[in-house]
């Protein structure tokens, strides 16, 4: 599977969309952050372009900022 950790300039405070790069074809999503419901959970989103499912947890980062972590799901690995 592939990782993509990227450190977004935004603070865990806010409510705001952070960009991420599917690990899947390179093209650029957003993700809406609610910062007290969605930290530390994963949730499941697809891809806009290439509607593969990926994995994203946000976690707190240096100085304030949210790290968003993007993992590429097996299709078959997921529980609805």
């Amino acid at each position: 599977m592939d990782m993509l950790n990227m450190v977004m300039d935004k603070t865990v405070q806010s409510d705001n969309a952070l960009e991420y790069m599917c690990p899947y074809c390179g093209a650029i999503n957003d993700f809406y952050l609610n910062s007290v419901r969605d930290m530390y959970h994963e949730q499941h989103e697809s891809c806009g372009c290439c509607n593969k499912v990926l994995s994203l947890t946000a976690a707190d980062g240096i100085g304030g900022r949210v790290n968003l972590i993007v993992d590429a799901l097996d299709s078959e690995l997921i529980i609805k």
